[in-house]
């Protein structure tokens, strides 16, 4: 979570830093008030989890992105689970409730680590303009196919042309 998050900051725009740094700061929050052993929802953790949904729907109204509408469905679905469970009034186990909040929050550490991978440049050493000049067009690659001469292979295969 940590490396998504730094990764956001470093390589994304506006909305992959906004919605890192809050993640980042949201989790770091969550363990600082958060009371051990879990037993069930928690009004600070609650009021966190609502500020980062605040923040991912302003980042959606404010993005022509993709990834931030789902990063803030993954955020609706985390604050809805903590409703869920205080609906519930203890129905429901505290395993169950810890899981559904793992999986909605690794939805959302998904979210930002796709945008935080589609932007920026590409990595250090990697440089795709030199990768296609080795490729040539089609009409090229058939034309080298059409100027093979019909040698027997054991012509071509002879040792000289192994060394």
């Amino acid at each position: 979570m940590v490396l998504v998050c730094v990764a956001a900051l470093v390589r994304g725009r506006w909305e992959e830093k906004v919605l890192g740094a809050a993640y980042l700061a949201a989790c770091m929050a969550s363990l600082a008030v958060e009371k051990r052993p879990w037993t069930g929802p928690q009004g600070a953790v609650i009021a966190i989890d609502a500020v980062v949904l605040g923040v991912s729907v302003a980042v959606v109204l404010g993005s022509e992105k993709l990834w931030p509408i789902l990063a803030a469905a993954f955020q609706v679905l985390t604050v809805g689970a903590h409703l869920a469970f205080i609906a519930a009034e203890g129905r429901l186990g505290a395993a169950g409730y810890l899981t559904v909040l793992a999986l909605w929050s690794y939805g959302t550490i998904a979210c930002i680590a796709w945008g935080a991978g589609s932007q920026g440049p590409p990595p250090i050493g990697l440089n795709f303009h030199k990768l296609k000049k080795g490729f040539g067009s089609a009409d090229s690659a058939m034309a080298s196919i059409g100027s093979m001469t019909h040698e027997p292979v054991a012509r071509r295969c002879d040792e000289s042309s192994l060394l």
